[in-house]
């Protein structure tokens, strides 16, 4: 989420959300002095905005010009998982390149830069972030749809199912299969028609 100054009325909203959408940004949301962006923004993009604002009369708010290494970083990778319906065909980056590689090129930084930085700042590795961001993605799918292992592994990069099923035991401490039962039960429970 973006923070502007100088948003006092209807018509600001109107002016800033025709302005990203012409400038190619995917607006999601407008309020006054918010903006809501689908895609994450690299430092290109942020200069991008301040331009297109500054004409506006609008600006970003002192520290949105210059997200922090492990912002960009966050909303990045939560950007690949949340808008991934097969991260093997993810809208964001590149098919088949290791996720890795993508927040290096997407930051302009080399990855031991990212990952330090985000551990640092987050209390917590990259690469364990980007686990549990991958098995949320899991979840997803075992209960809202009907694929079997196999599928999810592929859509979710799993180079098999037992190491999705590994992963997701070490995480949740249960199996993928059992996960699913157990949701699918609680769900039953909660509509009556178990």
């Amino acid at each position: 989420m973006l923070r502007i100054r100088g948003m006092v009325c209807a018509r600001c909203i109107d002016v800033v959300q025709s302005e990203l959408t012409q400038a190619g940004f995917d607006v999601l949301a407008v309020q006054l002095g918010k903006v809501t962006l689908r895609d994450p923004l690299t430092s290109n993009d942020m200069e991008r905005i301040q331009t297109v604002l500054s004409k506006q009369g609008f600006s970003l708010l002192e520290g949105q010009q210059k997200l922090t290494v492990h912002q960009r970083t966050k909303t990045f990778v939560d950007s690949y998982f949340a808008q991934a319906t097969d991260l093997s065909e993810s809208k964001i980056g590149t098919p088949n390149r290791r996720l890795s590689t993508q927040i290096q090129d997407a930051l302009g930084l080399d990855y031991d830069t990212i990952s330090g930085q985000f551990t640092k700042t987050e209390g917590i590795t990259l690469e364990r972030y980007i686990i549990l961001r991958r098995i949320d993605k899991v979840k997803e799918w075992l209960v809202y749809s009907d694929e079997t292992l196999t599928e999810i592994a592929h859509r979710t990069g799993y180079s098999s199912v037992q190491h999705l099923s590994n992963q997701f035991r070490q995480q949740t401490g249960l199996t993928p299969s059992y996960f699913r039962q157990v949701r699918q039960q609680k769900q039953a429970l909660q509509q009556g028609t178990l």
